[in-house]
Order: structure tokens, then sequence, then C-alpha cells
């Protein structure tokens, strides 16, 4: 058992520094910078969210899907109406490991 432990071991440490010290190691690096500017009249798709309406999250956390209809109706601001949509998706989230665990 000794003697198996041991070659294993050997063949182990031994292809090791063969596979390391099998090929050369460059430092040919390109290093790029990636710059996104937004122009006045057009959306940028990587920005996020302008601000976090908390009054448009818990009314469609506590509502649910009706909240999210309240707020299409009484608001004509997108984040509310977003944020509204985030706190429905999160009552989703918390109804589906709710009813899971049952």
């Amino acid at each position: 058992m000794k003697n198996i432990l041991l070659l294993f071991l050997t063949a182990f440490l031994t292809f090791g520094s063969v596979t390391y010290a099998s090929f050369p190691v460059t430092d040919n690096v390109t290093k790029s910078e990636v710059m996104l500017t937004q122009a006045d009249d057009k959306i940028n798709p990587f920005a996020p969210p302008t601000e976090f309406h908390f009054g448009g999250f818990l009314l469609g956390l506590l509502l649910g899907l009706i909240g999210v209809g309240l707020a299409y109706i009484f608001s004509d601001n997108a984040d509310f109406r977003r944020n509204a949509w985030y706190g429905f998706g999160t009552w989703l989230i918390i109804l589906l490991i709710l009813s899971a665990g049952a």
C-alpha cells in the first residue's frame, strides 16, 4: 500500500513539473479600454436605472399585480412603474419559495 501511494505521489509531482515546464509563458498582454458615452437623444442600454422609488417597490410587493396596475394608473414616472414591477417580481419569488417549502 505504501509503494502504491509513493508511486502515485511521485507520478503526480513529476507530471506536474513536466507540464509546467513544457511550454513557455510569455507576457504578451494587450490592454484595451472601452468607453461608453451617452448622447442626449439616445438611451444607453448599459446604464442602470436612474432612480429607485421605494413607494413603487412597496406597491408591487404588497399588492402584487393590482399594485402594478395602480402604478400605471396613477403615475407617469417610468422609474416608479419599473420599481413596481420589481416589487411584483419579488412578491412572486417569495410566493414560489413559500409554496415550494409547504
